[in-house]
């Protein structure tokens, strides 16, 4: 039984992360018609902001949001968490000389108030603007903390918007950016498979990741992102027809070191299917996984990566 789905991860410390879940028709007569589960704008939510603008972006209590000082400091608080929950490296303090910030303000317009973010450089100047979500005079004016926060939640995701905005922007006009040249992949092999699935998998996999998009090289330091894969295949279960589960994972990890995505393959074999040699399942295994990765990677760095054609 093949399974299909999709999660995101939201580890504390590491902030948000895109999981993208795959199967596998693990076919061992041959490679047959693939699946091509990431043909259909896969990511979803995961064209996220890999690398933010700023270094640091404060956010200052706003004295301009036609709030009282007790629930304008609610609101920041609480719009900063959410920024770090997105891995926007938002400080709740007041602007530094140096720094990236935030700027708030509200205007009431017909019954309601309209807040406006702005980001500012370190220069001074605003490189991104914006109404935010209107709320009724009344509600805002009287709001309560449960209100600020689902309002704050709200912003956090329009202003990292506005970042992902200004990065593009940016690595558009830089020439070494990811946008304007090949990115360097490190693929650092496969373990755990039975057989000789290491080796086959590494090996189909090392032919298929190279594109014209991306490059494989060996060395760590410059690597923009490292590529393992490692399977799992569970004991044989009589009550299921003494089949075994198997899971292969692949794992991308961006050069500051987090994790930027994941491919899980998940398919049930009869029992040892896999012991000896894998043949067309590797082939199968890599065709569909590469396509994986390559959508990992070009969602983290915002630029189209055209799927290669199914398995036959």
């Amino acid at each position: 039984m093949r399974r299909l789905s999709r999660t995101d991860r939201r580890p504390g410390a590491a902030g948000e992360r895109s999981l993208l879940v795959l199967p596998l028709l693990l076919s061992l007569s041959g490679c047959g018609d693939l699946p091509q589960p990431f043909a259909e704008n896969p990511g979803g939510d995961a064209p996220r902001l890999s690398v933010p603008p700023p270094s640091r972006l404060d956010v200052p209590v706003p004295a301009g949001a036609l709030l009282a000082e007790r629930e304008a400091r609610i609101w920041s608080d609480a719009l900063t968490v959410s920024l770090l929950q997105k891995e926007v490296p938002a400080v709740a303090q007041p602007v530094r000389r140096g720094d990236w910030h935030l700027e708030v303000t509200a205007r009431l317009r017909d019954g309601e108030v309209l807040p406006t973010y702005r980001i500012v450089g370190p220069n001074g100047r605003v490189q991104a603007s914006e109404d935010g979500t209107p709320v009724p005079a009344g509600s805002w004016v009287g709001a309560d903390a449960a209100l600020l926060r689902a309002n704050a939640a709200l912003a956090a995701a329009q202003v990292n918007a506005m970042l992902s905005g200004i990065q593009a922007r940016e690595a558009q006009a830089d020439p070494n950016s990811l946008l304007n040249r090949v990115t360097r992949i490190r693929f650092t092999g496969v373990s755990g498979a039975p057989g000789n699935g290491d080796v086959e998998l590494a090996r189909q996999m090392a032919v298929l990741l190279p594109d014209e998009h991306d490059t494989l090289q060996t060395d760590a330091k410059h690597a923009d992102y490292t590529v393992s894969g490692h399977v799992t295949v569970s004991a044989p279960d009589p009550k299921a027809r003494n089949m075994q589960h198997v899971e292969i994972t692949w794992t991308v990890v961006n050069a500051r070191g987090h994790e930027a995505g994941k491919a899980t393959q998940l398919h049930d074999v009869p029992a040892h299917a896999l012991d000896g040699f894998w043949g067309d399942v590797a082939v199968a295994a890599a065709q569909e996984a590469s396509g994986g990765i390559h959508e990992v990677i070009s969602n983290n760095e915002g630029k189209p990566h055209v799927q290669p054609p199914p398995a036959s």
